[in-house]
């Protein structure tokens, strides 16, 4: 069984305690893994919804900003409602493109270090399986998620010259907030004898809060230490699966029984392109020598030790 990782395993106290660090998108499922890792003495923990910052007004944000004053902001506030993005275009610009835009011209002017996430929908998926995706292949986004996404990502590395950090990450499970195993086991508990299909042809890293946060602090750790990293990284559990496997994966370790039945992609549309292949290899963490990241089983089962009995009583009341 794989134990909980630290989270302050990267960090030295005496070099942190005076920084100041502003999370967006708090309420959301990484933020809120990421308030809960953070909130020590070690640092001044800022949320960005006590100040009513709404990243989406952008005039406001800027506002805020100079009144915060933030030595470091983790981006983790998105437009990710994927399906409802094709209808709703310019709001998922304005979200995850502008307003990034806006953030890193901040952080720019005021050397503030900018630790944004972002995603693997950025990519087509068309790579041939089981082939993975670098930080230097090319993007070509097949959604309007992925493509607001992919603007955000450009404007930042147009915007700043160095201090920054965007992460990709892929299939995002955590406690907090909703997601894809939350929902099936909610679905399940109240309808144990119900079938349910899942997508067995699309392949990815699945990747908990707990790890993304933990890598997180990395990147933290090398700002504190004089060393900030700059660039586009991938940021995903080790190894992949398919949607089906990962499902039937988390119920084998939760000890709860289900029908799952595999399924293709075909055979459940969606109003936006999912990729088929969303596997990211994590190359630059690897070459910086700094990647925390455990197989995705191996945080699966760390995740439930964890969660596990937590989210069965949520689901049984």
């Amino acid at each position: 069984m794989i134990g909980p990782i630290h989270p302050y395993i990267f960090l030295k106290e005496s070099e942190v305690k005076n920084t100041i660090i502003l999370i967006l998108g708090d309420r959301g499922q990484l933020g809120s893994e990421l308030i809960a890792q953070l909130s020590q003495d070690s640092f001044q923990v800022l949320r960005g919804s006590e100040h009513a910052l709404d990243i989406s007004d952008l005039e406001v944000c800027v506002s805020l900003l100079d009144q915060l004053s933030p030595d470091i902001i983790i981006n983790a506030a998105a437009y990710t409602a994927v399906d409802a993005a094709e209808d709703n275009r310019e709001q998922a610009f304005l979200v995850n493109a502008e307003s990034p835009k806006t953030i890193a011209s901040w952080c720019q002017q005021h050397s503030c270090y900018f630790i944004h996430i972002s995603t693997d929908y950025v990519f087509s998926g068309a790579k041939p399986l089981y082939n993975t995706y670098c930080e230097d292949d090319a993007v070509n986004p097949v959604s309007v998620y992925g493509q607001s996404k992919l603007q955000g990502e450009t404007q930042i590395a147009e915007v700043m010259t160095d201090g920054y950090a965007i992460l990709r990450t892929a299939w995002l499970y955590g406690f907090y907030g909703n997601n894809f195993l939350k929902t099936m086991l909610k679905l399940t508990l109240a309808n144990p004898d119900r079938e349910f299909k899942i997508v067995s042809d699309q392949f990815g890293s699945p990747t908990s809060t707990i790890a993304l946060s933990h890598q997180i602090l990395s990147f933290i750790n090398k700002r504190e230490n004089g060393e900030p990293v700059t660039g586009v990284f991938h940021a995903t559990s080790e190894d992949y699966c398919s949607w089906y496997e990962f499902a039937c994966e988390f119920f084998k370790i939760m000890n709860v029984k289900q029908n799952f039945i595999p399924c293709t992609t075909k055979e459940y549309p969606t109003a936006a392109t999912r990729p088929i292949n969303s596997i990211l290899e994590n190359k630059k963490l690897n070459a910086l020598d700094i990647n925390s990241f455990i197989t995705w089983r191996q945080d699966l089962e760390r995740y439930v030790n964890q969660h596990g009995e937590q989210l069965l009583i949520e689901f049984k009341s």
